[in-house]
């Protein structure tokens, strides 16, 4: 079989999946062909894949951490749309992976797509308000409608939990959907390493900790407010929160909260950290707090069991679907009932053990090898 992989969206936890999706299915369908069209935003090299049955096309667009996002973006959708479906037939793809959320606008006769759909806030309308930026907005916006627009009957979209699902399937009913996990590919030799010191972490102390990139829906003004009041109670307690700012302007947002609230001297922000350096702040963290309104699988909540790190979590979403019985919850629009939960687990050293060995039981649920199967199996059977 023929596949063409649309890899041009490889940011943030949509580079995680390629990176550990495309050398697994390279190797699990050594029969058939894989043509690979990335941008610089995938580093292939990193990959590791040799097969003969794949080949890489570098398409000459933007780097999507550009200054200009906007003008990148759409450049990005136009080639999606009207230039990718060329090369589509050019290679004779029976079916087309696509990790981008929506389809061309055109296609080859009888040819079939598989989507994979990791944002989930298209189909939360009543997060949208939300984000304060007009252009964020429509964009969100556009993606529902672009994926409505663009998909057939015969198409199938891959989403990772069964809460997208059951939103998507609300949306359009029509499109067939698979929920596939995401996999953890952290596990026992991480967890038990060496702890790096505090002060080489740039961290004042034991600290929760949050790692995400930072969208308006991550609900930071309302983890700040919560941490606000629960430090009295854990007056040598920091907060470390670790992402790349999806948008400038929520930056400077955190920030002149973090400023009110006179938290300077107990919450670090870390913009950016490469996902190398990850582990060590997981090892020396005290808990995991995971405030999210809207989530898919998320890659902070994974890592954090797979730590064995104590978890807070937003009781909404797709969080009590990740993190079963491996965290406390809470309601993320109420920062009395984030600083509750943090409060028990930071007073509770029974409570802190049990939720470490359900977070690493938990997290043997997670696989990587059994995704790519699923992924497999969800591409070739219509």
């Amino acid at each position: 079989m023929n596949i063409v992989i649309e890899a041009t969206a490889a940011l943030s936890g949509g580079r995680v999946y390629l990176t550990q999706l495309l050398p697994r299915l390279a190797a699990l369908a050594p029969e058939d062909r894989f043509v690979v069209y990335h941008t610089e935003d995938l580093d292939v090299a990193r990959l590791g894949v040799a097969a003969e049955n794949v080949a890489f096309h570098r398409v000459r667009l933007p780097a999507s951490n550009a200054r200009n996002w906007l003008a990148v973006s759409l450049l990005k959708v136009l080639w999606r749309l009207f230039v990718f479906p060329f090369h589509w037939r050019r290679h004779r793809a029976e079916v087309v992976f696509s990790n981008t959320g929506f389809g061309p606008l055109w296609r080859p006769r009888g040819a079939r797509l598989a989507l994979a759909l990791h944002n989930s806030m298209p189909f939360q309308p009543a997060l949208h308000g939300e984000e304060n930026s007009l252009p964020r907005r429509l964009r969100i916006r556009g993606l529902r409608r672009l994926l409505a627009a663009t998909t057939r009957p015969r198409d199938r979209a891959i989403v990772f939990s069964r809460e997208l699902q059951r939103l998507v399937r609300e949306a359009l009913p029509e499109l067939q959907t698979v929920a596939i996990h995401h996999g953890i590919d952290w596990g026992a030799a991480e967890r038990n390493a060496p702890v790096a010191e505090f002060a080489r972490l740039g961290v004042p102390g034991p600290f929760l900790l949050f790692v995400s990139q930072l969208h308006r829906y991550k609900n930071v003004l309302a983890l700040l407010d919560a941490f606000a009041k629960l430090r009295p109670r854990h007056p040598g307690l920091s907060l470390l929160i670790v992402g790349k700012p999806a948008d400038p302007a929520y930056r400077a947002e955190i920030e002149r909260r973090i400023a009110a609230l006179h938290l300077e001297d107990a919450v670090v922000m870390r913009y950016g950290c490469p996902r190398e350096e990850l582990p060590p702040l997981y090892r020396a963290a005290t808990a995991c707090v995971y405030p999210s309104l809207a989530e898919n699988c998320p890659f902070g909540l994974l890592e954090a069991l797979a730590f064995g790190l104590p978890i807070a979590a937003s009781n909404a979403s797709a969080m009590p679907e990740i993190a079963a019985d491996a965290a406390r919850y809470f309601d993320p629009h109420n920062p009395d009932a984030i600083a509750h939960a943090l409060d028990e687990i930071l007073s509770d050293e029974t409570l802190r053990n049990e939720l470490r060995e359900r977070a690493i039981r938990r997290a043997k649920d997670f696989s990587w090898d059994r995704a790519a199967q699923l992924t497999l199996d969800a591409i070739r059977k219509y």
